[in-house]
């Protein structure tokens, strides 16, 4: 192979690489905030949603739409000297609502679709900050799991540079290495899900593993206020997509109805008819129309109406399941927030931890009481970040609810 063709197939093998490295960097976050919005601007799923709501526009302009007219034409001949040619030009005319009811099921089509693309938006959002939050708690995890073995080590090490061990000794050592062991899972455990979480982000966002962990969240010391529910429900994604139902099955109820009346066809019609010299030219008015003899639409209008009185009853229990859940999400959120405030952050609970330690190497408490002081502190920290991911959530949701979660970052 000669090095001209070499190069090119490298150049065309190569290509591809490059234009994603370019586009992978076309974001460039300095901060937790930018991270946020680079990714779930940049991502299949908003581009996904922009592509349904573009769509949606255009079901109004489809809905009103003309019927093309209808062209009919036909000759006959005899003998080479006789011929007959007719031709009808029939222009479609709805009867009964027909173009109103579409037009009327297209909006609510699209009020739906625009409802339930807010909700996507919103629920990817709080998703995309959660899967950010927990990356974070991870690494907070996964340094305390670090701290402890260490530490152990530490402990072992010192013990077997005695010259010999008391049988209590012994034990702590024994004791001490189960301890190692034990955590040991627990970081092996942590460390995959945050690959796992990482890798993930770094799929979804073309962006660097260094990027997104340099801009994750710090722990939240700062929360929203949620004091009241004056708040109104009209604008939450989840009653809006139910008002649409309603009114998509009231539009076709609308069409059902209209649909009992059939369609009309008129336009001019010619004839020319041909005998020999004689020549013979007619023109008059066509019309068409099925008669509504076997069939009124009775069982269509029927279902329709059942369907209409479903929705309704379907809007209203949304309404009270919103207005119950938004109590419930407060008084929760409320809460999280008041016992995260209240608990004791990292930095008391190392120092404790470290008196510990200190009193450990001087001979005044037991190891057993050195591995249980670990253990708790890693309990304490999992049971912070479980309760902070929840306060986010709770947040989240009353975002969403309220439809005042476009732009946000918790």
């Amino acid at each position: 192979m000669s090095k001209k063709v070499f190069m090119s197939i490298f150049v065309l093998l190569t290509q591809p690489l490059v234009s994603n490295a370019k586009e992978a960097n076309t974001c460039q976050p300095t901060s937790y905030d930018e991270l946020v919005k680079c990714v779930d601007s940049g991502s299949l799923e908003s581009q996904i949603i922009k592509q349904k709501l573009e769509a949606a526009a255009e079901l109004e302009n489809a809905a009103s739409q003309f019927v093309n007219p209808d062209l009919d034409a036909e000759t006959l001949r005899k003998d080479g000297d006789k011929s007959e040619t007719t031709a009808s030009l029939l222009f479609n005319f709805s009867i009964g609502g027909k173009r109103s009811a579409l037009k009327a099921e297209a909006r609510a089509e699209k009020d739906k679709v625009i409802a339930e693309a807010d909700l996507s938006k919103a629920s990817f959002r709080l998703g995309l900050i959660k899967q950010l939050y927990r990356l974070s708690q991870l690494r907070s995890e996964i340094q305390i799991e670090e701290e402890s073995i260490s530490t152990f080590n530490k402990i072992i090490g010192q013990f077997s540079r005695r010259a010999a061990l008391t049988p209590e000794q012994e034990v702590s050592v024994s004791i001490f290495k189960m301890a190692i062991s034990d955590h040991q899972l627990s970081l092996t455990e942590l460390k995959n899900l945050e690959q796992e979480i990482l890798s993930g982000l770094v799929r979804l966002s073309n962006l660097s593993a260094e990027q997104i962990i340099k801009n994750l969240p710090a722990k939240k010391n700062t929360w929203p206020k949620i004091e009241s529910l004056t708040t109104s429900l009209k604008q939450s994604p989840h009653l809006r997509f139910a008002e649409a139902e309603l009114q998509l099955a009231k539009s076709q109820k609308e069409k059902a109805v209209s649909e009992s009346f059939p369609d009309l066809k008129i336009g001019p019609v010619i004839k020319n008819q041909k005998d020999g010299s004689l020549n013979e030219n007619f023109a008059g008015i066509g019309l068409s129309m099925p008669l509504p003899i076997f069939s009124l639409n009775g069982s269509a209008r029927a279902y329709q109406s059942k369907k209409v009185l479903e929705a309704e009853l379907t809007l209203q229990n949304e309404q009270k399941k919103l207005e119950v859940m938004k109590a419930q999400l407060v008084s929760k959120y409320n809460n999280l927030v008041t016992s995260l405030k209240n608990s004791p952050d990292k930095k008391v609970m190392d120092d404790r931890h470290a008196k510990i330690e200190r009193l450990f190497f001087g001979g005044l408490v037991s190891g057993s009481l050195v591995i249980e002081a670990h253990r708790q502190l890693f309990d304490l920290e999992q049971k912070r970040n479980q309760a902070e991911l929840e306060a986010i959530e709770a947040i989240g949701q009353l975002y969403i609810i309220d439809n005042a979660f476009d732009g946000v970052v918790l």
